[in-house]
């Protein structure tokens, strides 16, 4: 019998046999820390329409993780946490890289299409219009929700969130006060967190971090070229919340270092400010105003070094204009300067390129009848790459009943080019592409949220995206080469996701979720893609997950995760011809964790049990093939 059988079997058996002997001692039950199923329904976010509002009448595919689902998942970095999240496509490179997507084109290199915000500062890369996720950390413990939106949100926040948009929200520093340790040991990840939360003058809250990270390497797929990709990263940084009056200043920020110490594959170093003000009005009115920097430098040693110096302003108004509506409007002016020096034959004719946006937006949301919603929105931007772009959105919430939101939208979302897209070159290879336009999506959604039954809460969309110009690598029918970047693809994709809730008891609670996506891209008249559809990336046809979350005994927590992942396969757009790239496989975790005495949390967690090792990435254009390992942890909680 294979250990993917036994341990699907433990795995089962664990699951099957806990409530029983919970039931036997329903004394010493205790009921979950986290919130009920009808208190979820409750929670305010902000992604959907950057104005807090109730999760239960957000018309949008969106998804919610709460700082407590972080917690019993055992997760020791961000893209893990990501994973809770149905509506998003998560892959482990190797020991320090990830690639991110949500409604498919998840690769190194198309994983472009996905906007990700923390606390409001955007971690985008304009480089390639994508996020390093290596550079991108946030210390679990003090995040106290991430919202993860699948489907465009370009009316709001502008070019780059097309098929959806992460929004990492952290604590204030008023909720994290006294000491707090947070050791992880295990054979892949390693991680120290020390936190100190105090008040230095009356009104005024203060938190101080630091952290220490090891990854252990993963496993080359080819004995012949060992790839020892082990990580290292040593991070720090505070978050000032002080309140005066209808007043609320917050000051936060990070530094960071980060580097392969076993060979010099990649390292990093970075810091980002972040700084915001926001009045509470008699009336009810917001006015919040933004403003942040951020450097970070990623060296390639013997290939490249990147530099980018980003900063941005940003102003936000929640009003009404007085017909029982919520009107937000706002801008931002943001200027990166990105810098690209690189040691190979592929380069840029200039190396560092200034990029300048400006956007203005506004979102209207009214009662057209007691029971039906209507919201309009609309940003125009303008980017020194793309020029001007209008990114229309319009949705529609019918609450049908109580605890029944219907709801249908219809938008417009851009990709702006980057700087490879338009300027990098290799000599007799690669021209560059100075007329690359802006990659296009028109979507259309419709969606159910509720609570169909008690202690039930569900969440189903279904989509059909209709893309155009998306990025191909042209070649001269006759010379071949040299090739250039073209818009080259269009093509329409379509899919569902689903996730829910279910209490079984007041000790018990199974999380589940399911994602399917189909696409149909061609080639348009006159072009051709040497790359056979890179761009497009390598996506899964259908994404499985079930969590268990158990408070079987007293002080007892019982957390269990099985994830199934299609087979990956690539299209030729020019012959419609498919190819497996990458088997499917099904992985389980799970941890135990004992509430030793108050503030004192012990875990054992085991995550990818079923396998020895996977494969969860197979794109040779990035990194070398890596299998990703199992893993096992002991994870330390204590708070003072």
């Amino acid at each position: 019998m294979s250990l993917s059988r036994v341990s699907l079997g433990v795995l089962a058996g664990l699951l099957l046999v806990t409530p029983v002997c919970a039931q036997q001692m329903a004394a010493s039950t205790a009921d979950l820390d986290a919130l009920s199923i009808e208190q979820l329904a409750e929670v305010e976010i902000t992604s959907v329409s950057r104005r807090p509002e109730l999760l239960a009448k957000a018309p949008a595919a969106v998804y919610m993780i709460s700082g407590e689902d972080i917690r019993r998942s055992g997760a020791v970095n961000l893209p893990e946490a990501l994973r809770l999240a149905p509506n998003l496509e998560v892959a482990r490179i190797n020991g320090f890289s990830y690639t991110i997507s949500a409604r498919g084109f998840n690769s190194p290199e198309s994983s472009n299409k996905l906007l990700v915000l923390v606390d409001g500062r955007s971690v985008y890369s304009p480089l390639a219009s994508s996020v390093f996720w290596e550079n991108v950390d946030v210390p679990l413990a003090d995040v106290a929700r991430i919202e993860v939106v699948s489907g465009p949100g370009g009316a709001l926040y502008g070019a780059n969130a097309v098929n959806g948009v992460i929004n990492v929200v952290t604590k204030a520093s008023g909720e994290t006060q006294g000491l707090v340790v947070d050791a992880t040991a295990g054979t892949t990840d390693n991680k120290f967190m020390a936190r100190y939360g105090f008040t230095p003058w009356a009104g005024t809250t203060l938190r101080l971090y630091g952290q220490v990270s090891r990854a252990n390497n993963t496993v080359s797929l080819s004995a012949l070229a060992p790839y020892r990709d082990a990580w290292a990263r040593n991070q720090g940084g505070f978050r000032l919340d002080h309140e005066y009056g209808r007043d609320t200043f917050t000051l936060q920020g990070d530094i960071y270092a980060n580097s392969t110490p076993a060979m010099e594959i990649e390292k990093g170093r970075g810091f980002n400010v972040t700084g915001r003000w926001t009045r509470a009005f008699q009336s009810g009115d917001t006015l919040e105003l933004q403003i942040y920097r951020d450097e970070a430098n990623r060296i390639l040693p013997g290939l490249a070094q990147e530099q980018l110096y980003a900063s941005a302003i940003q102003i936000q108004h929640n009003t009404s204009l007085g017909w029982n509506d919520v009107f937000t409007w706002g801008a931002e002016v943001r200027s990166s300067k990105e810098s690209f020096y690189s040691q190979n034959v592929f380069t840029f004719a200039d190396p560092t390129s200034y990029v300048n946006v400006q956007n203005l937006f506004a979102q209207n949301s009214f009662k057209l009848l007691d029971d039906l919603r209507l919201t309009a929105g609309l940003k125009v931007e303008n980017s020194s790459f793309s020029n001007l772009d209008f990114l229309p959105d319009l949705r529609l919430a019918w609450d049908v009943a109580d605890k029944h939101l219907l709801w249908t939208s219809i938008s417009r979302a851009v990709r702006t080019p980057s700087k490879i897209d338009r300027e990098l070159m290799a000599p007799g290879i690669l021209l560059p592409a100075p007329r690359f336009r802006p990659e296009k999506l028109t979507a259309f959604e419709v969606g159910y949220r509720g609570e169909p039954m008690d202690r039930l809460s569900l969440s189903a969309s279904f989509y059909y995206n209709q893309y155009d110009d998306i990025r191909t690598t042209f070649a001269d029918p006759v010379t071949i080469i040299p090739v250039q970047l073209r818009n080259g693809i269009t093509g329409d994709a379509y899919g569902v996701e689903a996730w829910g809730k279910y209490g079984m008891t007041d000790w018990w609670r199974l999380n589940f979720g399911f994602s399917w996506v189909q696409r149909l891209q061609g080639l348009k008249p006159g072009r051709n893609d040497f790359s056979n559809g890179q761009a497009l990336g390598q996506d899964p046809s259908h994404q499985v997950q079930l969590r268990s979350e158990m408070n079987p005994f007293e002080d007892w927590e019982f957390d269990a995760g099985l994830r199934v992942i299609g087979h990956v396969k690539m299209r030729n757009p020019a012959t419609g011809a498919t190819r497996v790239v990458l088997g499917s496989y099904m992985e389980g975790d799970a941890r135990i964790g004992w509430r030793v005495q108050d503030g004192t949390t012990l875990s054992l967690i085991g995550q990818n049990l079923f396998h020895q090792n996977h494969q969860e990435v197979n794109d040779p254009s990035a990194y070398p093939a890596h299998y990703i390992p199992r893993s096992i942890m002991l994870n330390l909680r204590q708070s003072l």
